[in-house]
């Protein structure tokens, strides 16, 4: 049977610190097995490199509005009628919307991929927010979830998640894996990281601990920034924390990094184009994520791939990632003091930053690209 696919993507640009710059990798191993792709981006900032036979790409030349969406409706229209059936779509829900509309009427299967525990936040809001949210944002969210023919999550926590806190009917769950690139994602030795935090302006004695993180208020930065790092310690340790990351939350963490007793050892590094963020992580010691809410934190899987050990909280799925002895450096959300505690545990453990750095390398081939493609095409076809 001809396996086609439609994915939608909602945004693309060569210098994007968003994530979507990881799934032209994944179309591209799912194309050398065989799968014929017709990849929509929504937005293209830039065109692409795509020279694969088996991938059809589609920038959508509408920019705003309701025209952008008619496009979206004619592409979808024509597609299906030349035998492409499954529609995936990565995030953006009103594409979704759009794909769910043209496959009803001209016969495809849809798919829709989020992964996020947000949900509590937005119930939390003031009543008028709360109003406001339910008709501009639940309500679309409420159309996808039941008229998709198939709601995509991952890890397996999330399916909980979306089954049990968000209402998803489980029959139309399926769970699938961010996938991690661990040919750009690779450790390095002891001798490669001093030569790395040379060139790149660090000592090379000095332990990187390194954050990748949106400043967002669903993930409550401000709770564990710079808290987690307020300790005299860090300094005879000769560590520091590099921030890398943008976001609304920017000007308030800048405001309580400068009142610190650690401003001096935590930096604030901005946006980094996903393309070049490899070069910090090879860098890096030690990996934290602190977060209120998580779904999938591909950082973690990246952090994984490059041999980091790490230090994050029980958000979303982010338990579900790791093996037995990287679990024990997993904290409660709301434990800001352990989160600490345990950074200055591991810092200081050479054996165990051995032992959590070969654990991860060996657990991250699950979420590989190469094995994330076959679980795709088995799941989808």
């Amino acid at each position: 049977m001809e396996k086609k696919l439609i994915y939608i993507l909602n945004h693309y640009s060569n210098n994007s610190v968003q994530h979507f710059y990881h799934v032209l990798n994944l179309l591209n191993k799912m194309a050398d097995q065989g799968v014929q792709i017709a990849l929509i981006i929504e937005k293209c900032e830039n065109i692409p490199h795509i020279e694969h036979k088996n991938i059809k790409l589609i920038c959508q030349e509408k920019k705003h509005g309701l025209s952008r969406y008619f496009e979206l409706f004619n592409i979808l229209k024509v597609l299906i009628k030349s035998g492409y059936k499954k529609i995936f779509i990565r995030i953006t829900i009103n594409s979704s919307i759009i794909a769910i509309l043209a496959s009803k009427l001209f016969g495809a299967q849809t798919y829709y991929w989020q992964s996020g525990t947000t949900l509590e936040i937005d119930r939390d809001k003031t009543f008028f927010k709360k109003i406001k949210w339910k008709i501009f944002n639940y309500s679309k969210f409420w159309f996808v979830k039941t008229f998709i023919d198939y709601f995509v999550t991952g890890p397996e926590a999330m399916l909980n998640y979306y089954i049990n806190e968000a209402k998803v009917n489980k029959n139309k769950m399926l769970l699938l894996y961010n996938d991690i690139d661990i040919e750009r994602f690779v450790s390095t030795s002891d001798e490669e990281k001093k030569i790395l935090k040379k060139r790149m302006g660090y000592s090379d004695t000095q332990k990187i601990i390194l954050m990748v993180h949106r400043l967002s208020p669903v993930r409550k930065t401000d709770l564990y920034i710079p808290a987690i790092f307020e300790n005299e310690k860090f300094a005879s340790l000769d560590a520091i924390l590099l921030i890398i990351g943008d976001g609304p939350e920017r000007p308030i963490i800048e405001k309580l990094i400068d009142k610190s007793i650690s401003k001096d050892r935590i930096k604030l590094l901005g946006s980094i184009p996903n393309s070049e963020i490899q070069e910090y992580y090879k860098i890096a010691d030690i990996f934290v994520n602190p977060s209120y809410t998580e779904g999938f934190p591909r950082v973690v899987i990246e952090a994984m791939a490059s041999g980091l050990p790490v230090v994050a909280t029980d958000a979303g799925g982010t338990n579900d990632l790791f093996g037995y002895e990287q679990k024990k450096y997993i904290v409660d959300k709301n434990n800001i003091y352990e989160f600490r505690n345990k950074l200055l545990e591991l810092i200081t453990d050479r054996k165990k930053l051995k032992v959590l750095s070969e654990e991860n390398l060996e657990i991250v081939k699950k979420y590989s690209t190469a094995t994330v493609s076959k679980l795709y095409i088995e799941r989808m076809f």
